[in-house]
């Protein structure tokens, strides 16, 4: 059985991520490392790649994660039986790839899931429940729910890919959750990799500047409109929540110059 992995980074040197680091340390490494580059500036990752023997591919500046997903998926479904997904934050532990080979070769499922953690605290996998997701204490709160993942770690076998295609309308938030949807939709079978434990960072969740929140806050806005709409969800409805959390962003953004005009004054 061979795995590929498929990292997606953004304006960083690979030698900098720490999923990079991590895999090019591992004693057991996947058959392929495929590293799609959505940076807007040349980092010198296409050098690094080459000099691992990994595969390497410029999206040319940002294209959202959707578009990256499925370009590096036309270049690697075909050479591998699983695909990993991973974030250039996702440290992955010494024996993921062990671990996950014994999980594929026992499971029948199509999709596996890591134990994914920030801190103390669990972001994956998670219940999703009235369209929103609620974090577990452990895999027992599980039972009986609609369970929902993040990509971090998230293994799938190449052969799902051939009824599936990232929804290129999206382009950064709610990938994870548009596609589990989907494979609840179709019954696609969940393993629970209760055995692995992955740490995700979230390097660059800090935005300080007013204009980097509010041009996260138009993305998620974005986002946020086509997930929500593909579950019914009233289009009225939807305008007043994404109206509701630009109002939440605008009021953090005058808290914040209002505190740094104190600092200054």
């Amino acid at each position: 059985m061979k795995i590929g992995v498929i990292v997606v980074v953004y304006n960083r040197w690979c030698g900098d991520c720490q999923t990079c680091k991590a895999f090019q340390n591992n004693t057991v490494s996947p058959d392929e490392i495929l590293i799609m580059d959505n940076s807007t500036k040349d980092f010198g990752n296409g050098e690094y790649c080459a000099d691992l023997g990994w595969l390497y591919c410029s999206m040319n500046g940002n294209q959202g994660l959707t578009k990256a997903y499925n370009r590096g998926l036309e270049l690697l479904k075909d050479r591998v039986d699983l695909v990993v997904w991973a974030d250039d934050d996702t440290l992955f532990p010494e024996d993921y790839i062990r671990n996950l080979q014994d999980y594929a070769e026992k499971d029948s499922a199509d999709v596996f899931l890591p134990m994914v953690k920030s801190g103390n605290y669990f972001l994956s996998p998670a219940i999703f429940r009235e369209e929103k997701v609620f974090p577990i204490a452990s895999l027992r709160d599980l039972e009986g729910e609609a369970i929902t993942a993040i990509n971090s770690g998230m293994a799938v076998r190449t052969s799902l890919y051939g009824h599936y295609r990232y929804d290129e309308r999206i382009f950064l938030d709610f990938v994870d959750h548009d596609f589990m949807r989907w494979c609840r939709s179709q019954g696609v079978q969940f393993c629970l990799m209760e055995g692995i434990l992955i740490q995700q960072s979230f390097f660059g969740d800090s935005l300080p500047s007013a204009r980097s929140r509010r041009i996260r806050a138009r993305i998620y806005s974005k986002d946020y409109r086509v997930f929500y709409s593909k579950s019914g969800r009233g289009s009225l409805r939807i305008s007043l929540e994404i109206l509701w959390y630009r109002l939440q962003i605008e009021y953090q953004c005058l808290k914040n110059w209002i505190k740094r005009f104190k600092v200054g004054g």
